[in-house]
């Protein structure tokens, strides 16, 4: 099926603070974003067609391209008219999700180049001609994780008769752009910069080992000690990072980079497009008890959230400086990306005592080859929903002594001990932490990887 469409404007600009940190991401990996939107029943193939017409013209980033100028660099071009073909996919024999799924894969056989196409594929599932899902894959530089999920939200409203009439968001990535090179921004990006400048280390950089560890036992105390102390599961975690990352360092801080959403405005939580930047910040407290050393990271990580609207280039160039005339690059010490749809995480409903009998299920997985991203030696992810999985990579030019696994196991250590109501993990954990990991060697079974 081919709709043509009519938007409100054409329109060029550059590139987003936002987008142009993820032009440089989308040359190593492609990233496309999926978003599947069930179908109400009684919804004919026209009327599936005119509401991707709609969400078209409505959100400027569906019908955007990336082209590179004269010297080299990327700028947005939002086209006004232009014509688009839905994908019509009979379902099979089998379930829904497999007709999903091969509709997905079908998409992603058709993997779009942004500098001259669209940023967003959409195609139809049908029974009997009658629709059932609507799959849209779009380009991680048109729309990210949250822009993919207001744009289901403005589909579901459409379909449901509650947008009848054009409610464009009231804000474009182009219009995004412009406000970007006003002085009020700048100024905010100067501001930003200082901040990012205050929390450099000169540390360098290297090769890297990694590894993913699956540990019910860690997410358990997690919920429990994010429950006492009243503050996230993120910021727990990021406590207890930032010891085993200052017990290797051999001091008493420790920096770290966190992705920051910028959802903070009515506007930006309807913006359909890339928002994410880093917030960096320093976490001085590794020598208070376990329970500050949270407090102070969840503070501290709203204070780098602050600071997280930056011009990309000025920080690049700034960079740039600060590196001139030495060896190595700077980098943090530590970066942590919770990839979780919940914020609190799972609850644990057992008892304490049974925490540690967890332990026993804890799984390991060593990899040879890692991404680090601006970490200096660590960098961590959370992934899923219920199963969420500690992933850890460690730079080979530091700390060879110590087996990636073993830095695992003295997180999982730390924040089990410190669930329990151990004291020394809870009064002194960089003391309890340092011990760890000078007194528990690696099994003969999991050698370090080198």
């Amino acid at each position: 099926m081919t709709i043509r469409f009519e938007g409100e404007r054409d329109a060029i600009a550059p590139l987003t603070w936002a987008q142009r940190r993820t032009w440089r991401g989308s040359r190593l990996k492609y990233r496309p974003f999926v978003h599947v939107q069930p179908v109400p029943p009684g919804k004919s193939l026209h009327e599936v067609s005119n509401a991707v017409k709609w969400v078209l013209e409505e959100f400027e980033s569906l019908r955007t391209v990336f082209p590179l100028g004269a010297d080299g660099d990327p700028y947005q071009k939002v086209e006004k008219v232009g014509s688009l073909e839905i994908f019509k996919i009979p379902a099979g024999e089998s379930s829904v999700e497999a007709d999903i799924q091969s509709a997905i894969g079908h998409l992603k056989r058709e993997r779009f180049d942004v500098t001259t196409e669209f940023g967003a594929l959409f195609a139809v599932v049908t029974r009997v001609d009658v629709p059932t899902h609507l799959v849209c894959l779009v380009s991680h530089l048109a729309v990210d994780d949250h822009g993919c999920k207001a744009l289901g939200v403005a589909l579901e409203g459409h379909f449901s008769g509650e947008c009848d009439r054009t409610s464009a968001p009231s804000m474009q990535p182009v219009d995004r752009a412009q406000l970007e090179q006003s002085p009020k921004w700048q100024e905010q990006s100067a501001r930003s910069l200082g901040y990012w400048k205050s929390v450099l280390e000169t540390l360098p950089q290297g090769g890297g080992r990694s590894a993913v560890m699956d540990s019910c036992a860690l997410r358990a105390a997690v919920s429990v000690i994010s429950k006492k102390c009243a503050r996230s599961t993120s910021a727990v975690y990021v406590a207890a990072m930032s010891v085993v990352a200052g017990a290797l360092i051999g001091r008493c801080k420790s920096s770290f980079l966190l992705p920051a959403s910028n959802r903070l405005t009515p506007e930006e939580r309807s913006f359909v497009g890339e928002l994410v930047q880093f917030a960096p910040g320093v976490l001085e407290s590794l020598n208070m008890p376990f329970q500050v050393i949270v407090n102070d990271a969840w503070k501290a990580s709203l204070k780098g959230y602050r600071y997280s609207r930056y011009d990309e280039q000025a920080l690049h160039m700034m960079l740039t400086d600060l590196d001139e005339g030495r060896e190595c690059k700077r980098a943090f010490d530590f970066a942590f990306n919770d990839m979780r749809k919940s914020t609190e995480g799972e609850v644990y409903c057992g008892t304490v005592e049974s925490i540690h009998d967890l332990a026993k299920q804890t799984k390991i997985e060593l990899r040879e080859h890692v991404y680090q991203g601006g970490a200096r030696f660590l960098s961590f992810a959370l992934r899923g929903d219920g199963n969420e999985i500690l992933s850890v990579a460690v730079h080979d030019s530091y700390f060879p002594e110590f087996p990636v696994r073993r830095i695992l196991l003295a997180i999982e250590a730390l924040v089990l001990g410190a669930a329990a109501g151990d004291s020394e993990p809870l009064e002194s954990p960089m003391q309890f932490t340092r011990a760890y990991l000078a007194s528990h060697p690696t099994p003969d079974s999991t050698p370090a990887i080198r």
